[in-house]
């Protein structure tokens, strides 16, 4: 559960090597400034207000900042704070933000939005879907030059090490090192190695105990690193009094086990409270210390039970979240096989109107050439007047099937542009398509006027044109509503309307 902790408080990669309490400047976006109040030790609350009024910023359309990483923010400072389903929520949005630009768009944020979901699902004890994200980190620190690239695999190795993957965890913290080396990473090289260092020396301690080696060299490797912040402090200083415990330096690794409790308590938090203590009641015990173990008997069992009562509390908050969790995913499925049935259904419908069309076809012909053989029969006795009369037949005929041709091809443009229906892949040509036929030149001029319309943007605009709402748009394009807010925004920016101009009038007003 310890990890689990860790990766929660450190999951965003935010630490900028030390802990000052500044006075936040008012010059910088709200998304920095929530970013430096992080860094310079705010209380949570505080700094979730400001990253509240970010995103209305950015919801207003008034924000400076890249939409993927205010979002990104607001749901990292939720998921330290507890709120899960709240960060899951921003998470999602911000996912959604992300997929609406193009890859080259992409900055570090991405990686960031990556690496805060690969964090948050082994918290909630979802190691696949961890993983899973986590690959996507690492996929997208590659596509920028190995950008927090070592951050990510020392993410990765506390996820490995929550499985109790001790194997699997080491080769992370040793990717971790060499993509310090090999990159360029946002922190000072040398304080970084540090923090890597002293994360697996921690590991070796907890997962071989009893191993003197392993002890030894953990216990090395912590005496040789430097502070790297104010939450790594207690951390090393309580795996260095462990180690010394273990190496029989009873007096140097009490004191510094205490020092661990100390810091914990100042910083309240109340799982590795009970960590410390534990492991200072097994010294105490081990080593006859009556006196030291009946003072701290009482406050260990006041501390266990507000521990017990916040692992209560969490579990209970991971628990509603994974099921919210299964049932979105419950619900998209179904959308998704409504959504083929409903597909399958148009196929048949439209498969018996061909067959009927042919059927229909085939007996126009037959007639058509019986009326042939009939008018042939009559040009032995009228020649001029029944030549005249074939020729006006067959046109008249030809007219009717052209008629009949261009109605189906109607229906069908009519039924795609008018009936709400997830466009992807086929479906997105044909839709193309069909608003091509009723609308050629809508998109060439458009993309005449504002050649930087990603695809994305033209399909909105589509849509726009055809006065769908909002609802039938995120229907449209299967994202949320408030994806579709976000892209009718981008689209605002790119076209550069004024504010007394609504994008629906302009989109309308657009001469086709």
């Amino acid at each position: 559960m310890m990890i689990a902790v860790l990766l929660a408080t450190s999951c965003a990669g935010k630490s900028d090597g030390s802990i000052k309490k500044n006075t936040p400047d008012a010059s910088v976006s709200l998304t920095r400034r929530a970013w430096e109040m992080r860094r310079d030790g705010f209380p949570v609350d505080s700094i979730i207000l400001v990253q509240e009024k970010a995103v209305e910023e950015l919801r207003n359309g008034t924000s400076p900042d890249n939409p993927v990483e205010v979002l990104e923010q607001m749901g990292y400072l939720y998921n330290i704070a507890g709120d899960y389903a709240s960060a899951l929520k921003y998470y999602e949005e911000a996912t959604d933000s992300l997929k609406a630009h193009s890859i080259d768009e992409r900055n570090d944020g991405a990686i960031q939005l990556f690496g805060d979901l690969s964090s948050l699902y082994a918290f909630l004890g979802m190691p696949e879907q961890a993983l899973a994200f986590s690959d996507s980190a690492i996929v997208e620190s590659r596509r920028q030059n190995g950008a927090m690239l070592s951050d990510v695999y020392r993410f990765r190795a506390g996820i490995y090490e929550l499985d109790d993957k001790v194997e699997e965890a080491m080769k992370c913290y040793g990717l971790a090192l060499r993509a310090v080396d090999n990159g360029t990473p946002r922190t000072d090289p040398e304080l970084l190695k540090a923090l890597i260092l002293s994360e697996r020396a921690h590991l070796l301690i907890n997962a071989y105990p009893d191993n003197r080696d392993s002890v030894a060299l953990a216990v090395s490797i912590l005496e040789n690193t430097v502070e790297y912040d104010e939450f790594d402090t207690a951390d090393r200083v309580y795996a260095l009094g462990l180690g010394y415990v273990k190496q029989g330096k009873t007096d140097k690794g009490i004191a510094l086990l205490q020092e661990a409790a100390d810091s914990y308590r100042r910083q309240e938090d109340m799982e590795r409270i009970h960590v410390a203590n534990t492991a200072l009641l097994e010294v105490y015990a081990l080593h006859g210390m009556c006196r030291e173990l009946q003072a701290l008997v009482p406050q260990y069992i006041e501390d266990a039970e507000r521990a017990a009562q916040e692992e209560q509390s969490s579990a209970l908050i991971s628990a509603m979240v994974k099921y919210d969790i299964k049932s979105t995913e419950d619900r998209n499925h179904i959308l998704l096989l409504q959504l083929e049935v409903e597909q399958e259904k148009k196929l048949i419908i439209y498969g018996i109107a061909f067959v009927v069309i042919i059927i229909l076809l085939g007996v126009a012909v037959i007639f058509w050439q019986r009326s042939r053989l009939l008018n042939q029969k009559r040009l032995l006795q009228q020649k001029e007047l029944e030549g005249l009369g074939e020729s006006n037949d067959m046109l008249n005929k030809r007219v009717d099937i052209l008629e009949k041709d261009l109605t189906a091809g109607m229906n069908s443009n009519s039924s795609i542009l008018s009936d709400p229906q997830l466009i992807t892949g086929k479906e997105e040509g044909r839709f193309r398509r069909a608003f091509n036929v009723l609308f050629p030149n809508f998109i060439p001029l458009l993309k005449k006027d504002y050649p930087r319309l990603t695809p994305n943007d033209e399909l909105l605009c589509m849509l726009l044109y055809l006065k769908h709402t909002t609802e039938e748009v995120s229907i449209y394009l299967g994202i949320s509503k408030a994806s579709v807010n976000s892209a009718r925004y981008r689209l605002r920016t790119k076209f550069a309307l004024p504010k007394d101009m609504e994008l629906d009038t302009f989109i309308a007003g657009r001469s086709v």
